[in-house]
């Protein structure tokens, strides 16, 4: 039975080809021998000495190597429909994810104008109720509106999916936890502290 390609890892079949491993994204050429020449990441290696060919990606290198077998036509065509629908998926994300942002930018900018001349009205009036209620309300908003914004801008697609999805309720819990625990776990394994 044939076996794909994304069955394997590429420093996997970069080994199975005879390369040597060194460090974590370079290798020895098993075709020229060059020491620590190619350079690989999840999808592509290339070696990087002069006159050597040898480059491709996971796909190429399993089918050099015997282990995935071409796709007839129908399969080919349904992996290409199947790619289409997640690019689309994606995009269709991309877009919701910014008008997101957006919207929090404008709000944001809205709530810091609005601080700018409440703060202007109590330099000519101390006792002015109307700024003193702006500021209470900028308080209470500014700091879940740049959360949020922190989350959409760097945290995990699950949690940029959650909060796309959620209610305004919702929203407001996983706005607070932000602010509780001072930060949004990123979508590169890292931790992103609030402003």
């Amino acid at each position: 039975m044939s076996v794909t390609a994304v069955d394997y890892l590429l420093a996997d079949l970069l080994q199975r080809a005879g390369a040597q491993i060194r460090g974590r994204n370079r290798a020895d050429c098993p075709r020229c021998g060059g020491k620590r020449t190619i350079s690989f990441n999840g999808e592509v290696f290339c070696c990087h000495h002069a006159g050597c060919d040898f480059k491709g990606n996971s796909f190429t290198l399993a089918l050099e190597l015997g282990l995935a077998r071409r796709l007839s036509l129908a399969e080919a065509r349904a992996l290409r429909l199947e790619r289409e629908r997640a690019e689309a998926a994606a995009d269709a994300f991309l877009v919701q994810v910014r008008e997101a942002r957006f919207g929090l930018a404008v709000l944001h900018i809205e709530l810091l104008n609005l601080r700018d001349e409440a703060h202007k009205r109590l330099k000519a009036n101390h006792a002015d109720e109307i700024a003193w209620e702006a500021l209470v309300y900028i308080d209470s908003e500014l700091p879940g509106v740049r959360a949020a914004l922190l989350l959409l801008s760097e945290g995990t697609m699950g949690d940029r999916i959650a909060w796309l999805e959620a209610g305004e309720d919702t929203r407001h819990e996983m706005t607070n936890r932000i602010l509780q625990v001072g930060g949004v776990p990123t979508f590169d394994g890292k931790f992103i502290e609030t402003g």
